[in-house]
């Protein structure tokens, strides 16, 4: 069966003051969701990683810089391997995705 990546982008619109409890219940409608697609992923850690640049072609060496930067417009924030029929069947099952209301979902087939 083939399988897709769910790529989960943050649109910078998380509620920065949600209670403990709020939290909580919206990690467990995270954790329903996943199990309900038969996701297996994770949460990224947020404002951390590198971002590796190539130089130009026929010169060695990259740049290495910190990233992502906050002042992007989407940042992703975790990922899912899901296995479907189709790219139908993946946008199906995540129309329900509580992550929607917080960003975008990019989906992309793994190429074997």
């Amino acid at each position: 069966m083939p399988q897709f990546v769910l790529m989960l982008r943050d649109a910078g619109i998380w509620p920065g003051d949600l209670s403990p409890e709020e939290i909580q219940a919206l990690m467990l409608k995270y954790r329903t969701w996943m199990e309900k697609i038969g996701g297996n992923g994770h949460k990224l850690r947020d404002r951390e990683g590198r971002i590796l640049v190539g130089n130009n072609a026929g010169k060695n060496g990259v740049s290495v810089t910190d990233g992502p930067y906050a002042e992007s417009k989407e940042i992703l924030g975790g990922y899912m391997l899901v296995e479907a029929d189709s790219y139908d069947d993946v946008v199906r099952q995540c129309q329900d995705s509580p992550h929607l209301a917080f960003g975008s979902i990019e989906i992309r087939q793994i190429e074997r």
